[in-house]
Order: structure tokens, then sequence, then C-alpha cells
């Protein structure tokens, strides 16, 4: 530089100025460009600090959900099973109801029917009682006669009675089903 005049230092300095002129715009375009890709950077950090907060919050809503599902799975299981139980226990209700009714009316029936066999079984006792009594009165009658007819004889009547028959000279007595 020294062999250089003013003139060409000067032009020389103003190349150098334009240099570090043109070095200091592209150096603060740059700066600038940087502070702004620095703070997009920041600005996306925060977004993902954002983003992860959400991401463990939808983590737990998740969980949170996933039990709530279990808890409703095993409720509709409970529902279809008790649903299931009670279509079963109506069936066999009105199973139940048309056996009620069958039998309400058997029973309508047996009670009818009841109530006349006890009045014909009733009706059977009291004529059987009242042959046995006409029976009885018939044979004390017979013997009555036999001894008016017979006043000279001395009729033997003991052990003998209605129930007694003759066979060939010879009473016999009725077989113990027949006493009854």
């Amino acid at each position: 530089m020294d062999d250089m005049g003013p003139e060409a230092l000067k032009n020389e300095l103003a190349d150098a100025m334009v240099a570090a002129f043109k070095l200091m715009e592209i150096s603060s375009f740059l700066n600038g460009r940087e502070c702004k890709y620095l703070e997009e950077r920041d600005a996306a950090r925060e977004e993902v600090v954002l983003v992860n907060q959400r991401l463990e919050q939808t983590k737990v809503n998740h969980a949170a959900y996933k039990e709530k599902f279990k808890l409703q799975v095993g409720l509709v299981t409970k529902l279809d099973e008790k649903e299931t139980e009670a279509a079963r226990l109506t069936a066999e209700k009105e199973g139940l109801e048309g056996q009620i009714k069958d039998l309400t009316a058997e029973k309508e029936t047996l009670e009818g029917k009841g109530f006349t066999r006890a009045a014909l079984v009733s009706r059977i006792f009291e004529l059987e009682a009242q042959q046995m009594d006409i029976a009885k009165s018939s044979f004390d009658n017979v013997v009555a006669q036999l001894m008016v007819l017979n006043p000279g004889f001395d009729l033997v009547v003991a052990g003998a009675f209605e129930l007694k028959e003759v066979h060939d000279g010879v009473i016999v007595s009725p077989s113990p089903d027949e006493e009854d």
C-alpha cells in the first residue's frame, strides 16, 4: 500500500468499505434470518412442549376411556345376561300361569265331582246302614214268628244272627270280609 497513491488508496479504501458494508449487510441479513430461525425454533420447541402435554393428557384420557369401556362392556354383557334371564323367566312365568289355569280348571272340575261323589258315598253308607237295620229287623221278626208258631218248642237262637247262612242243614259263619 505504500506504493499506492492517495487516489488509489481512497479507491481501495472505498472498495474495502463497500466490501465491509456488504459484509455487514450480509451478516445483518443472515443474523436476522438466523434470529428468525431461532424464533421459529423456539416457537417449535414451545409447540413441542404443548403437544407433549396434550399427548400426556390424551394418554390419561385414553386410559380412563379404556377403563370406562371395559366397565361398559362388562355392564353390556351383564345386561345381555339379565335380559336373557328375564326372557327365560317371562316364558317360564307364562308357562306356569298356563299350568295354574289348567290346575284351577281341574280343581273346579274335581270340586264339582267331589261334592257329587261325597254325596254319593254318604248316600251309599246311609243305604247300607238302612239295609243292615232292615235285615236285622227281618231276622228278629222271623225268629219271633217261629217262637209264636212253635210255642211248645224251645227254640235255640244263641249264636244266630242275620249274616249267618244255612247250607245243607249247617249254619255257616260269613267270611271275615263279609262281617265288615
